[in-house]
């Protein structure tokens, strides 16, 4: 029993083990990825502090990153400093404080987003794209100066509502995956040398930073999930999280730098298009079954490392089974041996039990056994208005007899007047050896009268002088009192009076022996 006790109690702390190690696992990955949605606040609020600064100091790097390329607009920098901040306060999800600060954050973007797709859509101007003191944006040669690109204005309506919605198990997840994909297309534009992926009209065209400012913000969006299946997928010590994260943290860059290398290989004229493409195909099969057979390897060590670990268990469960076999015997035969010796003390204490109860000679009740009986069937009788008859009973001449034929005689004496009395009562009634030569009998709803009792007791004792079993003739005095059950008495004072009318008897039987006598002579 305690070897199979020991076997479930290891294979249950086996089982915490792994699940604590799996849980503290995914809680350091969790952690991670909150480090990374702060990096990703910090770094969405400085680019768009820089861009404000640009404006403002008029420097054209901070505006456009290169020559040539699309600015960003204030308001776009404004709203990524508004987002950066509210990411920010989202990675602290106990703070009040913080959560109000998120959803006005959120609204913001939202309200900037949605209205400066409302000017487009509708062609109307809410004097919405100059709202901020920046006057050099009024010098722009565009018709609308200020107003950011329609992709920039959808990208940060759909960035506010992930922001807004942000605790959310699935909606941010979509919001923030379609602001992914319309960015990495305007960012892969920009790479790769093809405006028609980041211009959307001849003056309006999103900057690249604003691409990859909207790409942090909504990874760091992405990570800050944890009620999510794809923050659960990617924190998993599951085959699935193993590929996931393998996957997304090689491929896109991976493909994303061959096809830049191959385009400034192209520029500087070492190859044209086809040979190019031809290249890019080549080198991303290459990379994808590199990528995908490190993976599998690297599964392929999981999955022996599991098996192992299996095979490991199934021995050490296999060497614990025929230990569990063996204590199993081992405690059944001690079982057994401790099943007998309780059985025996078991006998010895109801022995013991019985002797502590039991006159030794008679086998009657003895003093303690009756006061504890007696007081128990007397108020069972009060509270069954039940009378009840005490009688006190002396062995006469006790003392002679044992004096003239020695304590073997007063000793069978003693015997046949427990017989005497055992025959001449019920079976329910309790009849006692209280001393040398008293005895006692309470008698509860006996149905007959003292009188009717005593004299059967006196008739019996002069059968059995008169019989063949008699050695030395006995003699008995007895004494009765009744006790209803509107009296409260206690046996005490009972049997006090059962022992006076006992004595009274005695004294009359005395006097009708000597007057016999007297009779003779």
């Amino acid at each position: 029993m305690h070897a199979i006790i020991m076997m479930a109690f290891n294979n249950a702390l086996t089982e915490t083990t792994m699940r604590l190690e799996y849980q503290v696992s995914q809680v350091k990955r969790l952690r991670q990825f909150l480090i990374y949605a702060r990096s990703a606040a910090f770094t969405v609020t400085v680019v768009g502090i820089c861009v404000l600064a640009g404006w403002l100091l008029d420097v054209p790097m901070l505006r456009t990153v290169l020559p040539g390329w699309t600015a960003m607009m204030v308001n776009t920098a404004s709203m990524f400093i508004a987002l950066g901040i509210g990411l920010w306060c989202a990675t602290f999800k106990a703070s009040l404080a913080g959560s109000l600060i998120r959803r006005f954050c959120a609204v913001l973007a939202i309200l900037v987003g949605g209205l400066t797709l409302i000017e487009y859509v509708l062609s109307v101007n809410l004097a919405l794209d100059l709202l901020l003191p920046f006057e050099l944006q009024r010098s722009q040669p565009v018709t609308f100066p200020g107003r950011m690109a329609p992709a920039t204005a959808l990208c940060l309506l759909l960035s506010g509502f992930g922001l807004l919605l942000e605790g959310r198990p699935s909606l941010p997840q979509y919001f923030a995956s379609s602001t992914l994909f319309i960015s990495l297309i305007a960012l892969a534009g920009y790479l790769f040398d093809a405006s028609a992926l980041y211009s959307v009209g001849l003056y309006s065209s999103m900057a690249i930073h604003t691409a990859i400012a909207l790409i942090l913000f909504n990874t760091g969006l992405l990570a800050i999930q944890q009620r999510s299946e794809f923050v659960e997928l990617l924190t998993s010590d599951t085959a699935g999280g193993e590929v996931a994260r393998s996957l997304l943290a090689s491929i896109p860059v991976v493909i994303l730098s061959i096809g830049g290398a191959l385009l400034a290989g192209e520029k500087l004229g070492y190859y044209d298009d086809r040979f190019s493409l031809a290249w890019m195909a080549t080198l991303s099969i290459a990379t994808l079954v590199a990528v995908i057979l490190r993976t599998a390897r690297h599964l392929q060590q999981v999955d022996r490392s599991r098996g192992n670990a299996e095979a490991e268990l199934a021995t050490l469960n296999a060497a614990l089974e025929l230990r569990v076999v063996e204590r199993t015997s081992e405690l059944e035969t001690v079982n057994r041996t401790l099943m007998g010796e309780i059985s025996q003390r078991q006998k010895v204490e109801d022995e013991v039990r019985r002797l502590s109860l039991t006159d030794e000679l008679t086998g009657l009740h003895n003093r303690r056994s009756f006061f504890l009986l007696a007081d128990q069937l007397m108020r069972s009788a009060r509270r069954n208005d039940q009378f009840c008859l005490l009688f006190f009973i002396d062995l006469d001449g006790l003392k002679k007899l044992n004096d003239v034929h020695g304590h073997e005689a007063g000793d069978l004496a003693i015997i046949a007047a427990a017989h005497v009395l055992t025959a001449a009562f019920r079976q329910s009634d309790v009849v006692a050896r209280i001393g040398g030569d008293e005895f006692v009998v309470l008698a509860v709803d006996a149905g007959e009268p003292s009188d009717d009792l005593s004299a059967r007791v006196q008739a019996l004792v002069d059968e059995f002088n008169g019989s063949d079993r008699c050695r030395y003739p006995i003699g008995l005095s007895i004494g009765a009192v009744g006790c209803s059950p509107k009296e409260l008495k206690p046996l005490g004072e009972l049997l006090a009076c059962a022992d006076a009318s006992m004595y009274a008897n005695k004294q009359s039987r005395r006097q009708q022996n000597a007057k016999r006598v007297q009779a003779c002579v």
